[in-house]
């Protein structure tokens, strides 16, 4: 597998709503200080020193209601500051370096809003400005300034459309790309909480000291955890007691003595919490049973996604490792068997020929192995249940092998969590590949019983037997590994009349209060 460098993720924590501000404000900034520029160079710059303060007092209004909003809320703001600004410059003297602010608000306007803003700013700038010199000018509108305030009314609305335009277009690309980053900062909080180590992430764990605070608050007896996903019937995720509580129903919502909490996010519901007491339920004791679900719920639904996460990368990742394997290793393999079948054809020492036939066959071998590890590594639970996807996997052994396969499925009750199949078709996966490569057996019984809560798994050999662990060989760990994720037991032994069983099974019976170690756990699917 190639080694790959962990970088930290970047983090974009600029808020999206700032980009259009700055421009904005700038805007306005660059306006004010050309016109002071203007102004100090004029005789006039004490008469227009009240006008630039009260521009400056309008921009900064301006500015500040628009901090921090989104691009496409409050239009009125850039059509109230050209309304304001037309009726200052228009009643007051003229002023000709001052009227270069008339262009800001429609500038603004196609900053933030788009064309039709832009397109209506201007228009009450020029009219605004057209009334006022009427009313303030005896003679009635005088075309000087018309003339003067004009230009700068277009150039702001050939402006403003052309930023309208271009924020458009950056409007796009963002949309593009926000799912992309909201799922950037996302995984870059969980990866630095899970690199940190201050986050549980393990789903079973927290329904198990979930529900181990809820039995200690109201004295139940039992308990089971359930996540309702997108199929009809609820995946158990943990459950504790001598028999598995069934999921919510009429019939336990009518059981005084069982009470069932559900846990809501997101404004949905996400699973349920069964508990059953020896006794009946009190007000006070639901009251409870809702405040430590409250307090898990969040964790609890973390850890779920998360969960969904990591089988999705996990399934991807097996796929690519498949394909390079298919396009790598095991074409140059394959070119190798093609040289040695040259050989043997050219060569007329039977000793060169006997030598490159044993090669063949290793070869023949090799490529055999390779087809059964890429079959291995892409074989998945697709639609179909547990028993689907290992009755396919034990008919391609079966016909790329000598084995003589016993198969029984007993399957009754819900699916079971994606999870616990997937792991549960890793560990046949594995068991049958060492009776297949290593067992010279005759015979492989497989066996599958479940009843969606309870799992007996059973694999055995009438090979040589002898499955003890060897030194840097991780076959029989990695089984152990995944059996303990899934809360269950793998034993390994020797089978009565020769060869090896491999038997796992869920714990599923009662612990003394304090020891967890015969919880039964199932990793849930959303």
């Amino acid at each position: 597998m190639r080694a790959r460098a962990l970088q930290q993720p970047h983090e974009y924590v600029a808020s999206p709503s700032l980009g259009p501000w700055r421009v904005t404000t700038a805007a306005r900034a660059f306006a004010l200080a050309l016109i002071v520029g203007t102004l100090l160079g004029e005789e006039s710059a004490t008469e227009g020193a009240p006008l630039l303060v009260a521009l400056v007092v309008i921009g900064a209004v301006s500015s500040a209601l628009e901090w921090n909003a989104p691009a496409h809320s409050r239009p009125w703001i850039p059509i109230g500051e050209a309304f304001l600004v037309a009726v200052l410059l228009a009643s007051a003297p003229l002023q000709p370096s001052l009227l270069v602010y008339l262009a800001v608000p429609p500038i603004v306007a196609g900053v933030r809003h788009g064309w039709v803003t832009t397109v209506n700013a201007g228009f009450v700038s020029g009219v605004t400005t057209l009334a006022t010199l009427a009313l303030v000018a005896d003679t009635g509108v005088v075309p000087d300034r018309v003339a003067e305030s004009a230009p700068w009314v277009v150039v702001g609305m050939g402006v403003g459309l052309l930023a309208s335009w271009q924020s458009r277009s950056m409007r796009d690309v963002e949309a593009r790309q926000a799912p992309y980053a909201a799922a950037n900062q996302l995984l870059s909080q969980l990866h630095n909480l899970a690199s940190r180590g201050s986050v549980g992430l393990d789903s079973v764990q927290l329904a198990a000291e979930m529900e181990s605070t809820l039995r200690a608050e109201t004295g139940a007896s039992r308990s089971a955890v359930f996540i309702h996903g997108h199929r009809s019937d609820p995946d158990l995720l943990s459950s504790y007691g001598a028999e598995v509580l069934a999921p919510p129903s009429e019939s336990t919502a009518s059981d005084p003595m069982v009470e069932t909490v559900w846990l809501h996010g997101g404004g949905q519901r996400l699973g349920s919490v069964v508990l059953a007491r020896d006794a009946a339920w009190t007000d006070d004791l639901r009251a409870r049973a809702r405040t430590v679900a409250d307090e898990f719920v969040l964790r609890l639904d973390t850890a779920v996604l998360f969960d969904d996460v990591r089988l999705m990368a996990t399934a991807e990742e097996r796929n690519r490792i498949a394909r390079e394997m298919h396009d790598g290793v095991a074409q140059e393999i394959v070119a190798l068997g093609y040289i040695v079948d040259e050989i043997e054809s050219v060569s007329d020492q039977p000793e060169t020929q006997q030598l490159a036939a044993s090669l063949r066959e290793e070869i023949t071998r090799v490529v055999t192995e390779l087809r059964f590890s890429i079959f291995d590594l892409r074989h998945q639970i697709a639609d179909h249940r547990l028993s689907g996807a290992l009755a396919e996997y034990v008919r391609e052994v079966s016909h790329g092998s000598d084995l003589r396969v016993h198969l029984v499925l007993d399957e009754s009750g819900p699916a079971l969590p994606s999870r616990t199949e997937l792991e549960l078709l890793r560990i046949a996966q594995e068991a049958i590949g060492n009776v297949r490569r290593h067992a010279h057996a005759t015979n492989l019984w497989v066996t599958l019983v479940s009843d969606g809560s309870c799992v007996r798994l059973s694999i055995e050999d009438d090979g040589v037997g002898n499955a003890l662990p060897k030194e840097r060989h991780w076959g029989l760990q990695t089984m152990e590994e995944r059996a303990a994720t899934i809360g269950a037991e793998l034993s390994i032994s020797a089978r009565p009349d020769g060869g090896t069983a491999v038997d796992l099974r869920t714990r599923h019976h009662a612990p003394s209060e304090g020891n967890r170690s015969h919880e039964h756990h199932s990793p849930a699917r959303r």
